[in-house]
């Protein structure tokens, strides 16, 4: 079962903290009837019954304990809702798509929730089209990619959405 914050942010299990609002409680989720209340590190609600489920205190995590796999470059979307923001491309594969399940996400209708895949490998990137609905495509051709090594300033187009690569 899903664990919201305070605010409804989604929440994984483990997580004591909300990392977007920074709050400690979270929404009832062993108790039903409990749904729409929040309990809060050290105030205790007192209709909730006596087995209350300690929260442990507030930890600062180790950079060394997160193990995300190192960055080698970015895209910074060109146009749409999200024109300006940038996104980090990890060592591996990172999945571009609408789909909150995506390691790039792309808030747009023209892009599929899986729309295609940039893999670093061997110092260098190679993009695929996951089979998605509206293509992908590499700087100004107009036929959609299957699979493409990737290089330095090339201009990724998704549906309708462009994202400019930079690597490093």
């Amino acid at each position: 079962m899903a664990k919201f914050c305070s605010n409804g942010h989604q929440m994984e299990d483990s997580w004591e903290i909300c990392p977007y609002c920074q709050r400690t409680g979270f929404a009832g989720l062993t108790n039903p009837s409990a749904a729409a209340k929040t309990r809060l590190e050290g105030q205790p609600d007192p209709a909730l019954a006596p087995p209350m489920v300690p929260v442990s205190p507030r930890k600062t995590v180790l950079l060394t304990e997160q193990k995300k796999a190192p960055v080698v470059g970015w895209f910074v979307a060109m146009n749409g809702d999200q024109k300006g923001e940038d996104f980090r491309v990890r060592d591996g594969q990172n999945i571009l798509g609408s789909g909150p399940d995506a390691d790039i996400v792309i808030r747009d209708g023209t892009v599929s929730a899986r729309h295609a895949s940039l893999r670093y490998k061997e110092q260098h990137f190679y993009l695929t089209d996951l089979d998605s609905s509206n293509g992908t495509y590499l700087n100004e051709s107009i036929d959609s990619i299957a699979r493409e090594e990737l290089r330095d300033n090339d201009t990724v187009r998704l549906g309708a959405i462009s994202l400019k690569f930079k690597c490093l």
